[in-house]
């Protein structure tokens, strides 16, 4: 795909006739995109641990998903051609501990978290031998507990009298932001709406597309995004652009899609199954915005203010939104176009965020991160492959040579409508540094940004002379780890592989950064200053990249006047040694922001360097 710079120039004239039919103005937003490190909170009537009012719901409003273990339903488990030969004794296992389940249930409908504890706590014979079902639970993958819940699952109803007749209406899930717990997860999506009101203008509300693409069941936070976004004041509408309806519009017989296939596409690409039966009405949504064709599609997009893109699984995005040849579809064609020229607002969370990376910078593509965890990132390195399965080390299914958490990427890229550097996501949270640094050693990419949970990277355009190419902010809870390999230095392979001099930077909120002419330049927020601790402890870790322990030694050595830190990451005896420095060009810098009645600290950094090498 051609850089974002060339669409930039070559589309500007042609959108601004687009703009003046619907009344917009040509000039670019401060901020077009916002990329979402994944783990926002809202409160809604199925997670009401995060609402600060109890009883906000009522009846109304669906609670929770419910299953039903009936005959029929069990029956359909059974599926030989889903299972296959080498898991026939999980097969058998599984059908009679639902079976047991079943035969003291009696009709009753029961929620996921009752499935799962009568399921783990249930015990019977089967052929003289007694199956445990902890046993079994534990021993199922990720995609064979997925398929059992799918078939079980029913959909959520409420009875209603409608002219004399009394008819079931599915329940849908409902948000309430100004009840919400988190006032950082708040913040970003009322921020959403805000810059969909700058491409909109004061005369209406902004109209924002949903697309849940990224979800292994598109179909399970339609009502949750477009009532969260309704009730943070946007005309929003579901956009159900996802891998079944790309391949259905593919898999044309003479001028017609196959629209009839999507259940088939829906398993085949998305693992998920009789959604018919559980959300009938989006299902026929999908339906007929599927045999509406691509114009159709377009068209809803370019009517758009802003487009937000769910979290879940990267790969699923990019079947969504390119073809088997890898070339941009039609409707990605467009939000390209409407973005270059400043008339949408592109936001994404956790896989939505991950997928926008790609393109080419200095010559060079961005490759996009689809799998893996820091600790197999450094012992066995990157891989432009296919993510392998979740779960797929248990039935020995994982493909290619890969283990589950094997690094994996795509060389082609995302989405590609940002270029500047590959982008993870929930990154100090599940300590993914280790595995960003690797993948860009790996492919000679010049920049990385890590997003944390909670939080936002703003980015902003210009067409103005002499301006950055790029301009970005960060706003939310955490921070952005950005990796920049200019002066990185690399020796070995595998998990010999020894790099050096890595330039690291992690900034917080009201932080900048800027790209012009291939150099990444950063500014800390006004309000913060150099930290006053003038203790120099020794800094030390192991298990650095669990949980958020790298974070908290680089907020250390930020808060500190220590000038190195030490951490592991080793298993088995085998690992790597981390050091994070101080040099210098390292700079520091800490504030206190107010927010609603709390004070958050904020510590920021700029050029720690970071060398990681095998432990001897």
């Amino acid at each position: 795909m051609k850089s974002f710079g060339f669409y930039l120039s070559a589309t500007l004239l042609a959108c601004s006739v687009s703009a003046a039919n619907t009344g917009r103005e040509t000039s670019l937003p401060e901020y077009s995109m916002l990329l979402i490190g994944g783990g926002l909170q809202a409160c809604s009537s199925v997670n009401t641990r995060y609402c600060s009012v109890a009883d906000t719901f009522s009846a109304a409003a669906k609670s929770a998903d419910l299953f039903a273990l009936s005959s029929e339903n069990i029956a359909n488990i059974a599926n030989a051609e889903f299972w296959g030969a080498e898991r026939v004794i999980e097969q058998q296992r599984t059908l009679a501990l639902l079976e047991f389940i079943r035969s003291r249930l009696d009709s009753e409908l029961i929620s996921e978290r009752e499935l799962a504890r009568l399921w783990r706590s249930a015990e019977t014979e089967m052929d003289g031998i007694w199956v445990s079902g902890r046993v079994n639970y534990n021993e199922l993958t990720e995609r064979e507990l997925n398929f059992v819940r799918d078939q079980l699952q029913v959909m959520v109803t409420a009875e209603q009298v409608k002219n004399s007749r009394r008819t079931n209406t599915r329940l849908k899930e409902f948000a309430d932001l100004a009840k919400t717990k988190g006032e950082f997860s708040v913040e970003i999506y009322r921020k959403i709406v805000e810059l969909a009101q700058q491409v909109a203008g004061s005369q209406r509300k902004p109209r924002l597309l949903v697309v849940t693409a990224s979800a292994r069941d598109p179909f399970a936070e339609v009502d949750f995004y477009t009532n969260l976004f309704t009730e943070a004041g946007a005309e929003v509408s579901w956009l159900p652009v996802n891998a079944a309806y790309q391949s259905a519009q593919q898999a044309k017989s003479g001028n017609k899609s196959s629209c009839d296939a999507l259940p088939q596409y829906l398993a085949t690409e998305h693992r998920t199954y009789q959604r018919s039966r559980v959300y009938p009405d989006l299902m026929q949504q999908l339906q007929r915005f599927c045999q509406a064709g691509t114009a159709a599609a377009v068209e809803q997009i370019r009517k758009a203010d802003a487009i937000f893109f769910n979290g879940d699984d990267q790969s699923l995005m990019l079947k969504a939104f390119r073809l088997e040849d890898g070339s941009a579809s039609e409707e990605l064609k467009q939000i390209e176009r409407m973005l270059s020229a400043g008339q949408i607002i592109v936001a994404g969370t956790g896989a939505g965020a991950a997928a926008m990376a790609g393109g080419s910078f200095l010559g060079k593509r961005i490759p996009m991160i689809s799998n893996g965890d820091s600790y197999s990132a450094m012992q066995f390195g990157a891989f432009d492959l296919p993510a392998p399965q979740p779960g797929c080390d248990k039935d020995q299914s994982c493909s290619n040579g890969l283990a589950e958490k094997h690094l994996t990427f795509s060389a082609k890229g995302g989405l590609g409508l940002f270029n500047w550097g590959t982008i993870d996501t929930h990154l100090s949270e599940q300590g993914r540094q280790g595995r960003l640094i690797r993948l860009l050693n790996d492919t000679q990419t010049r920049f990385g940004f890590g997003i944390d949970e909670a939080t936002a990277l703003l980015v902003g355009f210009t067409d103005a002379e002499n301006a950055p190419q790029v301009k970005m902010s960060v706003l939310g809870a955490a921070g952005v780890f950005v990796v920049d390999t200019q002066a990185l230095q690399s020796t070995g392979e595998g998990k010999a592989t020894v790099i050096k001099q890595v330039s690291t930077h992690y900034l917080t909120r009201g932080d900048a950064i800027e790209i012009k002419d291939g150099v990444l330049r950063t500014r800390f927020a006004a309000w913060k200053f150099a930290p006053s601790n003038m203790q120099a402890p020794m800094l030390a870790s192991g298990d650095l990249f669990e949980r958020d322990n790298y974070k908290q030694l680089a907020h250390l050595l930020c808060l500190t006047q220590s000038r190195q830190a030490e951490g592991k990451a080793v298993k088995v005896g085998q690992g790597q040694h981390i050091s994070l420095y101080k040099d210098h060009l390292s700079y520091a810098r800490q504030g206190i922001y107010p927010l609603q009645g709390k004070e958050v600290q904020y510590c920021s950094y700029r050029n720690f360097r970071v060398d990681i090498q095998p432990v001897q």
